[in-house]
């Protein structure tokens, strides 16, 4: 018996101590998080052009890593600075208040930016007078603010992007600093505003001494593979695309001549932004911050958010089906493949953990769709603007009834419908029911409404996520699927050319997310799941308070 007893202690002890290592290891806090947002990356994307991508890179974290499959946005609209908050805010728009990349301020009567600050200037720019940026329109915390608090500022954030607000919302109020690409100055540097620092660290101004985006420019764009090979997309040659500045839409891209003409409009650099180069230019520029910021090196874990842009601007302008989007993609891999490689090789294996998700997806272009007999169509806001305001003035006499009507928000005149006594929540209906039957338009719903119902699921359910009661208008808008706006009232659904995105349709809310590294198990899931997950998963694996707006749900199968 006394045998038998010591051997049930002895099996007791190893299994304990298994378990003890195995949840030790797992709950062992990375040195570095890395969050890496790809700018209007669809889901399909990781594997439409997967036969080109290499080992290293994206099928890298798809082999060893997490991959959740079915990730999809749960607001509207879904735009570059509203994901992107919500990334890092773990809310929707309703709560951290960044409803789009700019919206109608009708307190002030003007536009105002996601990041606009006129208290401060940009830091490193050539153009002393340029207005700086900020997170001071984030109305609630970051997970990067959270990681900063817990460790008392010792934990390090920095965020990079070739957008300002690619970078700025990402790093929260409390960033150590943000650079982005300056790209209405030359020679094309990254620079910060005043609200992180007085002046640029040296080593800043090292890279940009090196004038890389100038040389870059210097470059002819060609495919990585024989174009022949492009199966996955579209001709080359289509007349669904822009044309950036020669004949035709095609390959190569001789950006020593195109930067000529964009030159004179005092906007060349902007031209990085539709080539690869542009996010081998921010890879490199991240890589220097690991360096010379001195992240993931000591017990308190730090955090570096990149941004890659160019999936955005170029989709916007070649459209998600075109070769040229193709191409980006399978040289962006190569860019995740360096910026792993990097991380074994300076902060060590299993010592990081990196996040990979976007911030949309995309429409395919609207002609396309025409074409191929997919339901499209093209939504004439100022053609509407035109019917409604003709409506009102029947219904309530003549009067400058809209204050501003663009996209999906239609902002009343609340002074004038107070001075005439009118019930604001009826002129808001009356609108709501005008709208609704025109073309294209699928539902309206009244400020009243959003504030006062609880909209459980659908676009609904969608467009009230998205609703701040003091940013967003009085009637918001859903387009059908398939449909875009055009500031063109007159053009025809054939003529579309590019594309957009901000609808609560699949084609828009559809987007990757993969975790890997540091306590990371291979895995995947086809559970819906949402990008506002990430900040509350990313609070349990660091033992962080949840940001203050938090509304997602730590994923639970990374604690398996």
């Amino acid at each position: 018996m006394k045998s038998k007893s010591i051997i049930s202690i002895l099996i007791l002890y190893i299994i304990s101590s298994n378990f003890s290592y195995g949840q030790s290891d797992r709950l062992k806090k990375p040195k570095l998080i890395i969050g890496i947002v790809v700018d209007q990356m669809r889901s399909e994307q990781l594997y439409r052009y997967a036969a080109k991508y290499s080992d290293d890179g994206f099928k890298r974290i798809l082999r060893d890593g997490f991959n959740f499959k079915n990730t999809q946005y749960n607001y509207t609209p879904t735009v570059t600075a509203a994901g992107h908050s919500s990334i890092y805010t773990g809310t929707t728009p309703s709560k951290h208040g960044v409803i789009a990349n700019s919206w109608f301020n009708r307190y002030k009567n003007r536009y105002v930016k996601s990041v606009e600050d006129t208290t401060v200037v940009l830091i490193g720019s050539q153009n002393k007078n340029n207005v700086g940026s900020s997170p001071k329109q984030l109305l609630t915390t970051t997970i990067s603010d959270q990681l900063r608090l817990s460790t008392n500022f010792r934990s390090k954030v920095i965020s990079v992007s070739l957008k300002d607000r690619g970078a700025v919302l990402p790093g929260g109020h409390l960033a150590n600093a943000a650079y982005w690409h300056d790209i209405e100055t030359s020679p094309g540097y990254f620079v910060s505003s005043s609200y992180y620092m007085n002046k640029l660290p040296k080593w800043v101004s090292r890279f940009n001494e090196l004038e890389k985006s100038s040389k870059y420019l210097d470059t002819v764009w060609n495919t990585f593979y024989p174009i022949e090979n492009y199966t996955e997309s579209y001709g080359d040659n289509n007349k669904y695309e822009l044309i950036l500045g020669e004949d035709s839409p095609t390959f190569p891209y001789d950006f020593r001549k195109l930067r000529v003409k964009y030159k004179k409009r005092n906007i060349e650099y902007l031209m990085l932004g539709f080539s690869p180069a542009g996010n081998t230019l921010l890879t490199e520029f991240a890589l220097d911050a690991i360096k010379n910021e001195k992240l993931g090196i000591d017990k308190d874990t730090d955090m570096l958010t990149i941004s890659y842009s160019v999936t955005d601007k170029a989709g916007h302008v070649f459209g998600p089906n075109s070769v040229e989007v193709e191409d980006i993609y399978i040289r962006l891999d190569r860019e995740i493949s360096k910026l792993l490689k990097y991380l074994d090789k300076n902060i060590g294996k299993g010592e990081y953990t990196l996040f990979l998700t976007s911030d949309h997806g995309a429409i395919p272009i609207a002609s396309y769709l025409n074409d191929i007999n997919i339901p499209t169509g093209v939504v004439r806001m100022a053609k509407y603007k035109e019917q409604l305001e003709k409506y009102l003035n029947t219904k309530y006499g003549k009067g400058s009834w809209i204050q501003n009507f663009d996209d999906e928000q239609l902002y009343l005149n609340r002074d004038i419908i107070l001075e005439k006594g009118i019930q604001l929540k009826s002129i808001q209906q009356d609108a709501v029911d005008f709208l609704v039957n025109l073309k294209g338009i699928s539902s309206a719903l009244t400020a009243y409404h959003m504030q006062t119902t609880q909209y459980n699921s659908g676009m609904k359910k969608r467009a009230q996520n998205g609703y701040n009661q003091k940013r967003s208008g009085d009637v918001i808008l859903t387009f059908n699927a398939g449909f875009v706006q055009d500031d063109d009232s007159e053009i025809d659904v054939s003529l579309v050319k590019g594309t957009i995105h901000g609808s609560g349709y699949g084609y828009d809310t559809h987007v990757p997310l993969l975790w890997f590294g540091n306590g990371i198990s291979h895995g995947e899931s086809v559970r819906q799941v949402s990008p506002t997950d990430i900040s509350s998963t990313l609070t349990m694996m660091l033992n962080l308070q949840l940001p203050s707006g938090n509304s997602g749900t730590p994923l639970r199968e990374l604690f398996k």
